[in-house]
């Protein structure tokens, strides 16, 4: 990687700041955008706390559900053996 790509992030947040120094509109919504994603995340972040112990459970109740031949075939790979046909 080149000496200029590291500095690259540099550069944009220091225009991104003079930016919002110079157009204080562009800060407000940019702290709006901000918020509001911080908020997206906080809600997904919840609803997947609430929602995992019922799939967790969802996914025990139906492994268990299942016959116990059908849950060691589905573990063991073992090919069935196929009837030898003769030609003659």
């Amino acid at each position: 990687m080149s000496y200029a790509v590291e500095w690259m992030n540099g550069v944009v947040v220091v225009w991104a700041v003079l930016l919002f120094l110079l157009v204080p509109e562009f800060a407000v919504i940019a702290v709006l955008v901000l918020a509001l994603a911080a908020v997206v995340a906080l809600v997904a972040l919840a609803a997947a706390a609430l929602v995992s112990p019922y799939l967790l459970v969802r996914g025990v109740r139906r492994r268990l559900a299942q016959p116990t031949t059908r849950r060691r075939r589905r573990w063991i790979a073992s090919p069935s053996p196929s009837p030898s046909r003769s030609h003659g």
